[in-house]
């Protein structure tokens, strides 16, 4: 009630986050520097910790955040260290069900970018994407450098399947190299 209330303040800057953060070990760097938004400080966070710790930190945060909607509309608050633990035994649980099963997304990256064609070549990328009632294309083509050597695209104004409107960008590839008489 001392301030207005922003995002930041609820998670960071609030009595009772910073308490919670400094029972999580979260050095006082990471909570006294100042900040205008909460993107701000949350992408300066992830340059420094790595993947492990930024999960931890936003379980904790969600803890933050629902014992903060929990006061003002139950009018029910926790102490910083019950919101600490509940935030650590999730943490704890999500890592044993993670060894356990499966990952849902794989931790194998697949790095997509483009390969130059073998001499004496030329690539033709398309694509598509659909809309409800609208569909749109395009097409880049390339010489064995990665020169552009045309394409194009635009929108059609009907309703068409992901495959057709796939197929409806092959042809206008093809349209666009007979163009170009390759």
């Amino acid at each position: 009630g001392a301030e207005s209330e922003t995002l930041l303040h609820a998670l960071k800057d609030c009595p009772t986050s910073r308490t919670v953060l400094s029972i999580g070990g979260w050095s006082r760097s990471f909570i006294s520097k100042n900040y205008d938004h909460c993107t701000v400080w949350l992408e300066d966070l992830m340059r420094i910790i790595d993947k492990r710790a930024m999960t931890d930190l936003m379980t904790t945060l969600w803890n933050c955040w629902n014992n903060r909607n929990n006061y003002i509309f139950r009018g029910q608050e926790e102490e910083a260290q019950q919101i600490w633990e509940r935030a650590s035994n999730l943490n704890k649980e999500f890592r044993i069900c993670n060894m356990l099963k499966e990952p849902l997304l794989s931790n194998n990256i697949v790095e997509k970018k483009w390969k130059k064609p073998p001499k004496g070549f030329i690539k033709i990328n398309f694509d598509a994407t659909v809309g409800e009632n609208r569909i749109g294309y395009g097409t880049i083509i390339r010489d064995e450098e990665g020169f552009v050597l045309g394409g194009g695209g635009g929108f059609k104004e009907f309703r068409l399947s992901v495959e057709e409107a796939e197929c409806m960008a092959f042809e206008e590839s093809i349209n666009v190299a007979r163009r170009l008489k390759l």
